[in-house]
Formats: C-alpha cells, structure tokens, sequence
C-alpha cells in the first residue's frame, strides 16, 4: 500500500487555510488505496510528524526538516509563501520524493503574479492591466491609477486567499491600500477594475499526461464588492455556481486559455486558472493558483464534482500521476 505523506500548514498568513485542506484531504483519502501520514508546518516553520491536523496549534519547537521515513509520495496542501512558491518543491525535489502537483518552477513562476503575467501575456493570453509598484514608486503608481481610472484593486505580488487586497474607489485612499499590500510582500500589484464575472477553471493532469478541464465556476460573492477573503471563507458569503451558466463560446475559449496558462507556466499535475469575463464576453486572466484550495466545499473539487469525479477519485488521480511523473529515485 502507499503511504502518503500530506504536508500543510506553513509559516505564513494562510497557514489555517491549509489546515483545512489537509484535514479533509485526509477525510476523504481512499484508505483502502493509501496509508497517510501527516506532516505539519507551524508557524514558525519547523516540522512536525503528527497524528492528527490539530495536534499543530499545540506542538512545541519543530525540525528544521522533516521526517519523511516511511513516506512514499508527497501531498503538499500549502497555499502562498513558504510552501505554494517552490520552497518545499526543491525541499522534496532534493530528497527524491515523488509529490504530487507543479514543480520549482511553476510554483515559483504563478506566485510571482508579476513576473507571470509578463510570460502569460508574452504568449498571447489577455492579461488585466497592471502596474508593480514598490515603496519607491508610490508617485508612479499613483498616475497609474489615474491613467486605469478609479476604482482599482491593490494586492501583493506574493500572496493569496486574497489577504491583503484592497479596492481602492478613490485616490484619497490609494496610499493605505498600498501601504497594506506592501506590508505582505515588497511589491504591490494595482490593476484595472474589470467589470465582470469572476469564472475559474480547473485543469487537471492525468496520469497519462493528458490535460482535462473541469466545469466553469463562476463567483458570485453576496456579501462584498469582490470575493475577498471573507467572501471566501465565511460560511454563506458566496455563491459558487457551477457548472457556471456562460455562452458555449466563452466556455471553449476560456478551456483554450486555461490549458495554454498551465503549459506555459509548466504546470504540472493541477492547477486553477482564474479569469474575469466582461458582458461583452471579453477574457482576462486574473492568475494561476498551482494549490488551489482542497477541502471538499472549495472551488477545485466541486469543479470535478460537476463533471463526475468524486473528491476521493480526485486525490487518487492526482497522487498516481505524482508517481509517474516523478519516479522515486533509488
């Protein structure tokens, strides 16, 4: 049998996000198929082998590496820095590990949303306008958000969960929203406001290589002007439709532009691919996210659930092509 060994938690600001994708990636793991074995992440960035997701809160001092005896491939359930960047990728590449989902590169790549977009746009994917500002550019993007026209939206470069993001309606308070997102990562991102439906696509590897999207899920946030991160995580915030109700043509169009970003990129395994779709049925990509969220309710999985795949045969496909694409070395 195969043992598993899911790595969460992390040393950054979405770390209780990836507690829960780990426990229920570990709920709904096919026990049958897999042994399991986790492998938390605290706070502080050390390691720790665990018998349960919650006995992280309480753990002491952890490893400066972890004890991967016994594990034959890796389920990283980490999101943003320190774990979604590549930094556990070269971790477990170096070890020989066989891990499930995009490698140093493409983890490094979709979570430098900057550098990204150069890429994605350089290869003919429409892309929202942006400007990257740091501390020293404050007056330069100030003119751009005069040149984008008010409101804009303001986040850092490296992160998600969408913490640190502001809309800003008016110039008055650009300087705060800057302010915050250069709190979280030296370089801001103010982008253009779109007008339109948030839809995200799923793509998926198969063990065969193939890339397979899932079902449209457009974001219709209830409680909020954009899906925010209390859009995201509070119970009844959000409607997920999906599949999501679009013409046939944007959804053929929006299946191309996911599979060209994840090839581009050189993702691997899976990832999410967030786009907004004007009225008018213009595209733009938003960004890649290389771990998406994993618990049962989140937006990947119920992608899959729409077009019949199950969260546990999910994980399953996912962990076998893990396995074929990087074999354990000797």
């Amino acid at each position: 049998m195969t043992t598993v060994g899911i790595i969460f938690g992390g040393a950054n600001s979405e770390h209780d996000v990836s507690c829960n994708s780990a426990r229920s990636v570990a709920e709904h793991l096919d026990r049958e198929r897999f042994d399991l074995v986790l492998l938390g992440i605290d706070r502080d960035g050390g390691w720790h082998r665990l018998a349960s997701v919650d006995e992280l809160a309480a753990a002491g001092a952890g490893a400066q590496f972890p004890e991967l005896a016994g594990v034959d491939v890796a389920f990283p359930v980490l999101h943003g820095r320190f774990g979604e960047d590549g930094t556990v990728q070269g971790l477990l590449e170096l070890t020989g590990l066989p891990y499930v989902g995009c490698g140093v590169l493409a983890s490094a790549l979709a979570m430098d949303k900057a550098i990204a977009q150069r890429l994605l746009t350089a290869d003919g994917i429409p892309t929202i306008p942006t400007f990257a500002a740091t501390a020293s550019t404050i007056a330069e993007a100030t003119a751009a958000a005069e040149g984008f026209g008010y409101p804009v939206f303001v986040k850092p470069n490296r992160a998600g969960s969408s913490v640190g993001v502001s809309r800003v309606d008016s110039a008055a308070d650009l300087g705060a929203a800057l302010e915050l997102a250069l709190s979280h990562d030296r370089i801001a991102l103010l982008q253009q406001a779109v007008s339109g439906d948030e839809v995200d696509l799923g793509v998926l590897q198969l063990p065969s290589g193939e890339l397979v999207v899932g079902a449209p899920l457009r974001i219709l946030p209830k409680t909020s002007d954009f899906f925010d991160y209390a859009a995201k995580y509070t119970a009844g915030a959000t409607e997920l439709e999906v599949p999501a109700k679009i013409a046939d043509d944007v959804a053929e169009r929006l299946v191309d532009y996911a599979k060209a970003a994840f090839s581009s990129l050189d993702c691997e395994g899976l990832a999410r691919v967030d786009f907004f779709v004007t009225a008018t049925g213009e595209i733009m990509l938003n960004e890649v996210n290389t771990l998406p969220g994993l618990t049962a309710f989140s937006q990947y999985p119920r992608m899959w659930q729409a077009k019949g795949i199950s969260y546990t045969e999910l994980l399953s496909l996912l962990i076998e092509r893990a396995t074929i694409a990087r074999p354990a070395r000797a």
